[in-house]
């Protein structure tokens, strides 16, 4: 008896397995079919879109972003001739400095010739 009671058993794990897995199956073939006939469908659409609104936003935006480039542009421009007379300032002090360098050298040859000069 119990023999029989572990083999029905066993046979119920089976069928019900079998029937677990027939019903999943049956499901994904559902799913499959549904999928199937929302491809075949042909969607046309009716509703006309009114565009113009949104062009000319974006034009607004166009010509609020240009004119901000453009202050940015005069200012980064304004900038840069600022710094250009700095640097020219920069290298007319350089040069002065390169001058007197040369003379202070010419000075300092001048003063040890006089003083290499035995007969003074």
């Amino acid at each position: 008896m119990e023999l029989i009671k572990k083999y029905f058993s066993a046979l119920i794990a089976v069928i019900s397995s079998m029937s677990v897995l027939g019903g999943g199956f049956y499901a994904y073939g559902v799913f499959e079919n549904r999928i199937a006939q929302l491809e075949e469908r042909e969607y046309v659409i009716t509703q006309e879109i009114d565009l113009v609104p949104v062009y000319e936003k974006m034009e607004q935006s166009k010509e609020v972003v240009t004119n901000k480039m453009g202050e940015r542009f005069r200012e980064q421009n304004t900038e840069i001739t600022v710094l250009e007379n700095r640097v020219t300032e920069t290298e007319k002090s350089i040069a002065v400095l390169q001058t007197e360098f040369e003379l202070l050298d010419l000075q300092m040859e001048e003063f040890t010739l006089k003083n290499s000069n035995p007969l003074q």
